[in-house]
């Protein structure tokens, strides 16, 4: 007789997952054919005994658990998983082993106060997402191989680089929390391997730039979405000359390499190279759209020595006026469309390539107030008449960066 096919596709389904209730009410377990799911874990059911668990586990999910103290000691000792995914729980504190093999933490939409971790060397992803965590533990500075901290969509207000001095991450993801805050102690060293920071979509009003100078992997930094009125860059030596940072017996120099690029342009061949770290020694770009700047000062950036783009779109500002010697000396890229901006003055600027100002309020433009060395001009969307540029006007001969008006 032959099997229908509603019956086989029971029996294949049948096969891949098995739910099995242990001690009802306490909680369900799912076997998948990768994965085991406990779900409806509570303090009364939560059990000394995870023999249910197989080798062939690669990802263990609890979800739907309300408990205090989730202990992930037991499970974690039986399996040895590559994942381990907390979801739609309300727990107190989780608890993860040293003996942990998971490469990967996921929490996701869900309660808890606190995660701690003891030293581990497999975990290198940990993420949580819509979760009530108002703090970074700092325990994760005991993830020796830790490459990944995302925390997104959660309850912090403030952050202190602090939690991270002995940390390897590479990429921090700060985004869409309540972070008002951001600090580092004086002087300390952290984030050797940082080489991204997201902090947008936060509630930031003021930054200083100088809790990141000595970061000197850092590539890019984000800042998309927050209330910044106000950036600074305040660093503990007030000259710029050095700094000397103890850490673990060590003693590191920084100091600014300005004078030295400067120089080894000018004279065009090899100059000494200073014997110290570059403040910013890696930092090519930062990215500041949708804030709340009126005005800026080009000044708290004259230490990023290698930055080559700077992104200031959709803000509030008035104007775009460079000081003399108090410009980032390799800026190639200045982003600066959909704001109020009608007085520009960018020739400061030695190496400016490239300037958007779409969507602004420019009316007149002086082509000497602009980089000698600009390629692009975007003024798409402004009142003024780009006839009036003499490079743009067919009866005057005269060179001027390709302009789109």
């Amino acid at each position: 007789m032959a099997i229908p096919h509603s019956m086989l596709l029971l029996l294949f389904v049948s096969s891949m997952c098995v739910m099995v209730t242990l001690g009802a009410p306490n909680f369900s377990y799912i076997k998948g054919n990768v994965s085991s799911t406990i779900v409806n874990l509570t303090g009364e059911g939560n059990p000394e005994d995870y023999s249910f668990l197989t080798n062939s586990t690669e990802e263990l999910i609890f979800d739907n658990a309300t408990i205090g103290v989730l202990d992930l000691t037991h499970p974690l000792a039986s399996i040895r998983p590559w994942k381990v995914v907390i979801t739609n729980s309300n727990v107190t504190r989780v608890l993860f082993p040293a003996a942990m093999s998971a490469s990967v933490v996921h929490l996701t939409h869900m309660g808890v106060e606190d995660v701690e971790f003891e030293n581990n060397t497999s975990l290198q992803d940990f993420r949580a997402d819509y979760t009530s965590l108002q703090v970074v533990s700092p325990t994760v500075s005991k993830l020796l191989t830790l490459d990944i901290l995302w925390i997104t969509h959660s309850q912090l207000t403030n952050f202190s680089f602090d939690v991270l001095e002995n940390s390897p991450v590479s990429l921090l993801y700060l985004v869409g929390n309540k972070i008002e805050l951001v600090t580092i102690t004086p002087g300390l060293v952290c984030c050797r391997n940082l080489e991204e920071l997201f902090l947008s979509g936060n509630q930031l009003k003021r930054l200083d730039f100088g809790t990141m100078a000595l970061m000197s992997k850092l590539k890019t930094i984000l800042l998309e979405g927050n209330r910044l009125a106000e950036v600074q860059l305040n660093l503990p030596d007030r000259g710029h000359q050095q700094m000397t940072v103890n850490e673990a017996g060590d003693v590191q120099t920084f100091c600014s390499w300005r004078t030295y690029y400067i120089e080894q342009e000018q004279k065009n061949q090899d100059v000494p190279r200073p014997n110290c770290t570059d403040y910013f020694a890696t930092l090519l770009s930062v990215h500041m759209p949708r804030n709340a700047f009126e005005h800026i000062d080009f000044g708290v950036f004259r230490l990023m020595n290698n930055l080559n783009s700077l992104d200031l779109t959709k803000n509030r500002l008035l104007e775009l006026v460079a000081t003399e010697e108090k410009v980032p000396i390799r800026l190639s890229e200045l982003f600066a469309s959909n704001n109020n901006i009608s007085d520009v003055y960018l020739r400061p600027f030695p190496a400016m390539k490239a300037i958007y100002l779409y969507d602004n309020n420019v009316n007149t433009l002086n082509m000497s107030s602009l980089p000698g060395e600009l390629d692009y001009l975007n003024l798409v969307n402004n009142p003024l008449d780009c006839n009036e540029l003499p490079h743009m006007n067919s009866s005057v001969k005269a060179l001027g960066p390709y302009t789109e008006c």
